[in-house]
């Protein structure tokens, strides 16, 4: 494996700095032609150039793939020595440094834990034959008039794949720039539905709530008829109910609604029963994230009204950090979430990456950071096997990671996203469908078997 870096590596000095809790120790380069990347420039405003350059070939040693799997559409030997650029565009937030003190902002912790993720990801692409890469890594800041900026950099125009933004802001600004350039560009973080259109260079790897709504509903209909379901809400978020009913086959009966008012303090004067008639096994899903004391007045009701009789509750993925719901409520109810990752860290994989990243930065790695171990192996296997024309292949494509599967569908513009070839000639954009279904067991969230 061959790793060049330039003379300047800010950024992994900030990683050493943040992840082992140290302050950051600012970089001194005066090298010719690099500007001293450790302190900000005189003028206030920060200069765009790569944070990291990295590029690497494959190691003499390394084993070629075992075979071409079966309709893969790759010719035996035809990617060897392919290159290709990519760019990390992430927030690490190095004009907020103080110059006197170098403390790194707190903030910065997730763009540092992805690269370093990402990190480990290029070093494992290394070894494998066919496939050199370049890796420029920019600091994307977090306004808006900052980001814009960096879109003037002329390295930007020489990645052919960019992975990031993080801020959603910035995804959209990005993604309609790779309209023009016909770049492909992977979104790892934000989970808003519908950033761009006409875009089929944009894959976004973050489930959105109509993939969390989704799955929920397919899970639900494999053990449940409609009329046991009750969709729940409150006035400003019956938007998301229609996500729900979309997944019910044709002619099948509507989950029942109920929306109650937006000012609505506690559920004394809604009346459950009728949701809980003899016979049924009712379902209760609630879309709603924003406010504990709401869903802890739901499930107060529920286990008041529904005597002996077996109910199932489903929530989103913000109830995990709830923090004001006793437990037994959870359990009582047979509460279940959504997941956009789930990460068993007792898997073999998970624990020699674990490992891996302790003997590299000195500490353990978050879902940040398997997140960006994820997205760049994820990236560099696919341009490897098909090489630019990936997106062509991602729904018909097996992906695993650490998170769990990738299982890629086209989102077309009448807001659905759908699996096979049905949109192949018209679709806005890719997005990961797969949703992770958690279960209260043990009182923890955990995968249903």
């Amino acid at each position: 494996m061959k790793i060049s870096l330039l003379p300047c590596v800010f950024a992994l000095a900030l990683l050493g700095a943040l992840l082992a809790c140290h302050p950051a120790k600012q970089s001194t380069s005066s090298t010719p032609g690099r500007p001293d990347t450790g302190t900000r420039p005189s003028t206030g405003k920060p200069r765009y150039e790569p944070m990291d350059t990295v590029r690497w070939a494959p190691a003499p040693g390394a084993k070629p793939p075992i075979g071409t799997p079966p309709g893969s559409g790759q010719q035996p030997g035809n990617t060897t020595g392919q290159s290709y650029r990519l760019a990390l565009l992430l927030p690490f937030l190095t004009n907020q440094i103080e110059d006197e003190s170098g403390v790194v902002p707190e903030k910065s912790r997730l763009a540092l834990q992805f690269y370093a993720g990402a990190d480990l990801a290029l070093q494992r692409l290394s070894t494998e034959e066919g496939l050199d890469l370049s890796v420029d890594v920019f600091d994307t800041q977090v306004n808006d008039a900052d980001f814009q900026r960096l879109l003037s950099n002329p390295r930007l125009d020489k990645a052919q794949v960019l992975i990031g933004p993080i801020r959603t802001s910035h995804v959209r600004l990005l993604a309609e720039r790779i309209k023009k350039t016909r770049q492909i560009l992977i979104s790892p973080e934000s989970p808003e539905m519908d950033l761009t259109s006409a875009n089929p260079g944009f894959i976004q790897t973050n489930p959105s709530l109509r993939a969390h709504c989704h799955a929920i509903a397919r899970f639900v209909l494999k053990r449940h008829r409609p009329d046991e379901v009750v969709l729940i809400c409150k006035e400003k978020e019956a938007g998301r109910l229609p996500f729900f009913q979309q997944s019910i086959p044709a002619g099948s009966t509507r989950f029942a609604e109920l929306i109650v008012p937006d000012a609505i303090a506690n559920f004394d004067n809604i009346d459950l029963k009728p949701y809980l008639k003899a016979g049924r096994n009712p379902v209760f899903i609630l879309p709603t994230w924003s406010s504990q004391d709401f869903v802890m007045a739901f499930l107060r009701k529920l286990r008041n009204s529904r005597g002996s009789t077996s109910v199932e509750v489903f929530g989103m993925p913000q109830w995990k950090n709830f923090e004001n719901i006793e437990p037994e409520y959870f359990a009582d109810l047979k509460v279940h979430i959504t997941a956009a990752s789930y990460v068993d860290y007792h898997s073999p994989e998970a624990r020699a990456f674990q490992q891996a990243f302790y003997d590299k930065y000195g500490t353990l790695p978050d879902d940040d950071a398997c997140n960006g171990y994820d997205v760049v192996w994820f990236a560099g296997k696919m341009l490897k096997k098909y090489g630019l024309s990936f997106p062509e292949r991602l729904s018909a494509e097996p992906l695993a990671g650490l998170h769990g599967a990738l299982q890629f569908a086209k989102v077309s513009g009448a807001l659905q996203a759908v699996s096979g070839d049905q949109f192949a000639q018209a679709y806005d954009y890719q997005e990961n469908i797969f949703v992770h279904i958690l279960a209260f067991q043990k009182y923890q969230f955990l995968p249903v078997e």
